[in-house]
């Protein structure tokens, strides 16, 4: 079968609840979490797809940690082990961080002795160990920036993020271990049933398993995967694909959003001009707006203004097209859409 990107953005925009809204739980556990860098773009994203989001609520039953590509996600709570195991489990305490295994498994035990007695909160948790004895140079590692002993022990499915703003952790308890190549390969299934139809290459990407690894996995797959044609290269992807159908007018899109996050190539909804708006040097991934099927604007909420960076001269039907789509999403939490050069 060979199709256009039109085509493929439709399947696309289908298979990841941007056509049709499902259960936020649903939503999390078929896109394989969602990027939590920053902690509001899981809230968007499925403030954008959920069909029962609700802003007071919409956090439970998640965690937020380390696991594709080795960065921040929320995912379900029930799905830990799935994602630890895919990542590999880790034995015993190695030095680290600048830190002794015996002052990791330390300071690791009591870490859990706060958080079991309801000091959860990362700033209060600092202040304990301080209390505790703990050196400044201790502390710096303990809770370093990019993770120091907590990432140590979020690795070994001792504790977890908070999925909201506040930064707090919470015990991980009963985490469901399984063998590291049943785990990737139970992603990998996923993957292709969500994001397909998909390079390898994209796979690969989204996941950051090695080439050698992801052909074992493919290779238990093969009899079940189907392919088509775009554009001169070959997708796969996993069940049956919806009915070809027109493209929405406008959607928005959380930041490090996995429709986004999900492809090497981008082209099924970004031009290749627009890429340094959409995406930093660094690696932040903007909230971005699609019309007609294409990435034209980032946006920005705050407080109850909202704010669009268009990366072309819009017409005005477009800029009100936007600002309805906004109000709709926000229910209500819009006062005013502005329009600018340069976001705030």
């Amino acid at each position: 079968m060979v199709i256009d990107k039109k085509a493929l953005l439709f399947i696309s925009l289908h298979r990841q609840q941007l056509l049709e809204k499902a259960p936020c739980k649903t939503v999390v556990s078929n896109l394989c979490g969602l990027q939590a860098q920053f902690a509001n773009n899981p809230k968007y994203a499925l403030r954008i797809r959920g069909s029962d989001f609700d802003e007071k609520h919409w956090h439970e039953g998640l965690v937020k940690t380390w696991t594709l590509r080795g960065t921040l996600h929320t995912i379900l709570s029930k799905e830990l082990g799935l994602f630890l195991s895919a990542r590999g489990a880790l034995d015993g305490w190695h030095p680290a961080w600048n830190l002794e295994s015996r002052r990791m498994e330390y300071w690791s035990d009591f870490l859990l002795e706060q958080i079991a007695g309801g000091i959860y909160e990362r700033e209060a948790l600092k202040r304990r160990c301080v209390k505790k004895g703990m050196a400044p140079e201790e502390l710096q590692n303990v809770f370093h920036g990019w993770g120091g002993l907590i990432y140590e022990m979020s690795r070994r499915g001792l504790i977890a993020y908070h999925p909201g703003t506040v930064k707090r952790f919470v015990l991980c308890r009963d985490v469901a271990w399984i063998g590291k190549d049943e785990a990737r390969a139970v992603l990998l299934r996923r993957y292709f049933q969500v994001f397909g139809p998909a390079t390898i290459e994209d796979f690969r990407y989204f996941t950051g398993y090695k080439s050698r690894e992801i052909k074992t996995l493919l290779g238990q797959l093969s009899a079940e995967l189907s392919g088509l044609s775009c554009g001169g290269k070959e997708y796969w992807y996993l069940g049956e694909l919806p009915g070809f159908g027109e493209l929405p007018s406008c959607v928005f899109l959380s930041g490090f959003d996995q429709l986004l996050m999900g492809y090497l190539d981008r082209s099924r909804l970004m031009d290749e001009q627009f890429k340094p708006a959409v995406t930093t040097n660094t690696g932040i991934v903007f909230p971005t707006v699609l019309l007609r099927g294409r990435v034209q604007a980032k946006w920005k909420k705050d407080g109850r203004t909202l704010y669009i960076t268009p990366f072309s001269v819009l017409k005005k039907k477009e800029k009100s097209l936007i600002a309805e789509t906004g109000e709709e999403i926000f229910a209500g939490g819009i006062r005013e859409t502005l329009f600018c050069d340069e976001t705030p």
